[in-house]
């Protein structure tokens, strides 16, 4: 891919599309949660009302911050493609051969490390009942999954520029 400031630029306003999307998406799942929340209609926060309090508070507060991380690079994007000192300073951090190297080895860590880690997640979930068990186990098979698909994905769309 060349890293002109058109090319680039295109770049950016894919990425934004998909950190929009992604953005709605989160919304759309907080405001269900809040929903299901406040009307006691979650099936697992049924049970100790400080427990409970607890996991609602918990998983609010993660959407929130999710949310928050995403609206933050939706407006980086978006002063990028107004501003063409912010341009260049996007196409600085794109282009930083440092920073791209720490990512690589970072998912390179992750996985390696996941098997293990998964591993560790259903023991301490079988300690804790077979339900538990069950749910870290199929929470793992649907990451790994994803890990696949999106490794596919990103394999085929790098071999075909390659084709041509």
């Amino acid at each position: 891919m060349k890293n002109t400031p058109e090319a680039l630029r295109t770049t950016i306003r894919r990425r934004l599309r998909r950190e929009r999307i992604l953005l709605a998406v989160m919304f759309v799942a907080w405001a269900s949660l809040v929903a299901l929340i406040t009307t006691d209609a979650l099936p697992a926060l049924r049970g100790d009302v400080r427990a409970s309090g607890f996991l609602s508070g918990f998983m609010i507060g993660m959407f929130t911050v999710a949310a928050g991380i995403t609206a933050r690079q939706v407006l980086n994007l978006r002063r990028a493609l107004q501003d063409e000192t912010e341009l260049r300073r996007f196409l600085a951090r794109e282009n930083d051969e440092l920073q791209a190297h720490l990512e690589r080895e970072v998912a390179r860590a992750y996985v390696q490390l996941l098997p293990a880690l998964a591993v560790v997640a259903v023991f301490v979930g079988a300690l804790v009942g077979f339900e538990s068990m069950v749910s870290v186990a199929a929470t793992l098979v649907f990451l790994a999954l994803v890990l696949l698909a999106v490794k596919i994905y990103y394999k085929q769309r790098l071999a075909a520029p390659a084709a041509e």
